[in-house]
């Protein structure tokens, strides 16, 4: 029985230790399970807080952005302003176009022009104009001068305005209160007179880190905004001065810009060496936004979270088997908690920013009044438009700020005994510095239990669009007297072709009042075929949308008919769409009546000239008929006077001087060609080469009788022109029967053809001649003119170069004289080179 007992006590014993091994074994492993889990969620509550601060960047960084790209619009629109352009502004129109858009942008300390050398010609800043300040301070780093058209970002300046660089001796800058500084943002342009000109928006940083400040709250997030050098610009933690050097070292500078525009780490940051940062750079700006909060504020939470659960699983440690479904459960509840937060988060901050978006896009005053009228609130818009604080404005009648005129209108508004329901009116405010605004006022009663408490409405400064209706109107009277003094008759027709206005000349030009025609067709104030004809053209001009310009015979108030140039011209309306169309009457009677008698003496001219031209023509080969009898009785003379030698010689004297006759009647033939219309050439595409070596055969018996050495000379190359074979070797026959001539024996002659470096087909003609004098190498292209080197013992008329010349112009050529340095002559011929293959006639001109 011991034996049994002891067997079974151990046995026991056994059970219970391995039950106890067991229990602790899984107490442990829950244990340890539990440590795990409450580790995790420390890097849980990490990635959290990564996440807000990454939305809570990415929150400023967009209003950081709309802030900077305000005043860069603010700036570009004031470079636009005819009061900033122009030189001749007075200095308070300037500082008062500055102080509006001051007054709109809360973010700018004040605004500022400049000139090209740093005086302040306007500034918001009360004293500041007429300083020269150091404009190179406010460029950014390495910038001499700043970049016209651009709007450039300045280095962050102490100070609180631009007197604080200002570069004169005899200016004393104000004390500035330690940490004042301003951000500047500079556009360069040029005046109307072309002077270069500056305009700076001063960001106040304190008021971008006041909105870091209101965004953020009670969070434990610091909110900083860096320039790329690592120079603080605005922050929340006024208490922490960040070395630049210092942040230059961080992760965020060294790892990740500039490869990264956002990101989220924990590490080093701006304000401790353990933070959770998140960054992102400013769209278009030289700018970095940074969130931090301490590592130590994420263990806190971490710790307060993690405590109960901790305190619940050794509580539930004996719960074998519930306490794993417990921490799932709890896990599952925490991450719906987690995503339920971040989304109440994000729209959160939606909110906040769709709320200051639209109190930024409020560019009205709105108000509110007791029953009495008197103002109990104001917004900001107060203060922009009178620049005193929105708090004097408390308690002061609304009436009071109303033109005189104008009150029993603002009085009338807020009469309690009147009925109860939107009310409206426009009036007149004086503002300080004797400025006064037209504004649009709508009011609603206010009650309170069935009782009427006061009043509350908004105020819209229309002045401008009020001077707009005014300059409106200006100009269209202007546009009215203008059509109506112009001479030209007028007309103004609409889509239906019904007359819809005319003008004084056009009622003197038909006899016919307007209010006679006003509204009446086309087709009732001309016959029927001017009236179709201007029917059809009004509406191809409507169709197409393009002026059109016709002419027509119409009667005038006198009883004459005179010949009109219509112009015609389509009227269109805001949108683009025609709606009738204008047109213009032009009285060109004279005109035409001068051109008629200019065609008249145009054509007696060319009658004349054909008459001379047939005259020349027919005296040329009526002298020829004798001239064949002279010469053919001096050849028979000669050959039956053989025996007598001074017979014989007498013949050929008569001969010779019948010859010469005869050549100067084939020249006056030719002239008499080239100066009628009969005289064509044909073109036809040929190379020049085939052309040019006969005619130099032909003419080898005069070389050999002088003994003259021609070298001819042309390119391998096909020298293809469109030419008239015929007219073409006249003149290659004419220019080398010169240079033989007036060369001298045994001399020589070059002819060269080559493709010139234009692409022109060149044939050159060198001798040793005489020469041409300087003063005559174009005079000697003029019919019956001669070199006067050459004029005596010639034996020419002075016709042979002069017809080479209009045969070369007629084929789009040129023929040119010039001297050889070395001596003698040089006629130069250049056509284009064609590759036309048709024949066509063209006219010797």
């Amino acid at each position: 029985m011991s034996g049994r007992a002891g067997t079974h006590h151990f046995l026991g014993a056994r059970r219970s230790a391995h039950l106890k091994a067991l229990v602790l074994t899984f107490a442990l492993c829950v244990l340890a399970g539990l440590v795990l889990f409450v580790w995790s969620q420390l890097h849980a509550e990490a990635e959290q807080s990564k996440a807000q601060a990454a939305l809570l960047a990415r929150v400023l960084q967009d209003q950081t952005n709309k802030t900077f790209e305000t005043g860069e619009v603010a700036l570009a629109s004031l470079a636009n302003n005819p009061v900033i352009l122009s030189a001749d502004s007075p200095g308070a129109a300037r500082e008062a176009a500055l102080a509006q858009v001051v007054g709109q942008l809360p973010v700018l300390r004040s605004m500022a022009l400049l000139d090209g050398k740093g005086r302040i010609l306007a500034s918001t800043q009360a004293g500041e104009a007429g300083l020269q300040i150091e404009l190179h301070k406010l460029l950014p780093d390495r910038a001499s001068a700043p970049v016209p058209g651009k709007v450039q970002l300045g280095r962050l300046v102490t100070g609180r305005s631009l007197s604080s660089l200002a570069a004169t001796p005899h200016a004393t800058p104000h004390a500035t209160p330690r940490g004042v500084r301003y951000l500047p943002q500079i556009l360069a342009f040029e005046r109307d007179n072309g002077a270069p000109a500056v305009l700076v928006a001063l960001i106040n940083p304190d008021a971008v880190a006041n909105f870091y400040q209101s965004t953020l709250e009670s969070l434990s997030y610091e909110a900083m905004l860096l320039s790329y050098d690592g120079q603080t610009l605005a922050s929340t933690n006024a208490g922490t001065g960040v070395q630049a050097t210092a942040v230059l070292q961080t992760p965020l500078f060294r790892q990740w810009l500039p490869h990264s525009e956002f990101g989220s780490y924990v590490g080093a940051g701006m304000l401790g060496s353990h933070e959770v940062v998140s960054f992102r750079t400013v769209r278009n700006w030289p700018l970095l936004l940074v969130v931090e909060e301490p590592y130590s504020e994420v263990v806190a939470r971490w710790r307060d979270k993690a405590f109960a659960f901790f305190v619940a699983g050794l509580a539930l440690l004996a719960l074998v088997l519930g306490l794993s479904g417990s921490v799932l459960k709890t896990r599952r509840v925490q991450k719906s908690s987690q995503q339920s937060m971040e989304k109440a988060q994000a729209r959160l901050a939606r909110s906040e920013h769709e709320m200051a978006v639209l109190m930024r896009s409020v560019q009205e005053l709105i108000f509110r009044t007791d029953i009495q009228g008197r103002l109990t609130f104001v917004n900001a818009r107060w203060e922009q438009w009178t620049g005193q604080p929105s708090v004097e404005a408390l308690g002061q009648p609304l009436e009071g700020i109303a033109r005189e005129a104008c009150r029993p209108q603002i009085h009338a508004l807020l009469d309690p005994q009147a009925k109860l329901a939107l009310r409206n009116c426009q009036a007149m405010f004086q503002l300080p510095g004797h400025r006064e605004i037209l504004c649009d006022i709508a009011v609603v009663p206010l009650l309170r239990d069935g009782r009427l408490v006061g009043f509350a409405g908004s105020a819209v400064d229309v002045t401008a669009r009020w001077k707009a209706q005014q300059e409106l109107q200006t100009q269209l009277a202007f546009q009215h007297l203008l059509f109506e003094t112009t001479p030209l008759p007028m007309l103004v027709t609409d889509a239906d072709h019904r007359v819809v206005l005319v003008n004084k000349a056009w009622e003197d030009f038909f006899g016919r009042g307007r209010y006679a025609v006003l509204g009446h067709e086309i087709k009732g104030l001309h016959s029927r075929d001017d009236a179709l004809l201007q029917i059809r053209s009004n509406q191809v001009v409507m169709r197409s949308g393009q002026r059109m310009v016709l002419e027509a015979r119409l009667p005038h108030v006198d009883g004459s008919y005179r010949d009109v140039q219509i112009s015609k011209a389509a009227v269109k309306d805001a949108q683009g769409q025609t709606t009738g169309v204008l047109s213009i009457f032009v009285d060109v009677s004279e005109f035409r009546a001068a051109e008629h008698a200019t065609r008249e003496a145009r054509d007696a001219a060319e009658e004349a000239f054909r008459v001379k031209s047939e005259f020349v023509a027919n005296m040329s080969h009526e002298l020829r008929t004798p001239l064949q009898s002279i010469m053919g009785f001096a050849e028979l003379g000669s050959l039956r006077s053989r025996g007598n030698p001074a017979m014989a010689d007498m013949f050929n004297d008569i001969h010779a001087a019948g010859q010469r006759m005869l050549a100067l009647v084939n020249d006056l033939l030719d002239v008499a060609k080239l100066d009628s219309a009969v005289g064509t050439i044909h073109l036809e595409r040929t190379d020049l080469r085939s052309l040019i070596r006969p005619v130099v055969r032909e003419l080898e018996p005069q070389q050999q009788h002088k003994l003259i050495d021609l070298r001819l000379e042309l390119d391998d190359a096909p020298l293809i022109a469109k030419a008239d074979p015929v007219r073409f070797q006249q003149v290659v026959r004419n220019v080398l029967a010169n240079a033989i001539k007036f060369s001298p024996i045994g001399g020589r002659i070059d002819v060269q053809g080559r493709i010139d470096g234009q692409g022109d087909i060149c044939i050159a003609f060198s001798d040793q001649g005489p020469g041409i004098p300087p003063q005559e190498l174009d005079k000697i292209f003029q019919p019956f003119v001669q070199s006067s080197k050459t004029r005596n013992g010639s034996g020419g008329t002075g016709l042979g170069l002069a017809i080479c010349r209009k045969i070369i112009d007629a084929m789009d050529g040129t023929i040119v004289a010039s001297n050889r340095p070395e001596g003698g002559s040089l006629f130069r011929i250049t056509l284009p080179c064609r590759s036309a293959s048709e024949t066509r006639p063209a006219e010797l001109l």
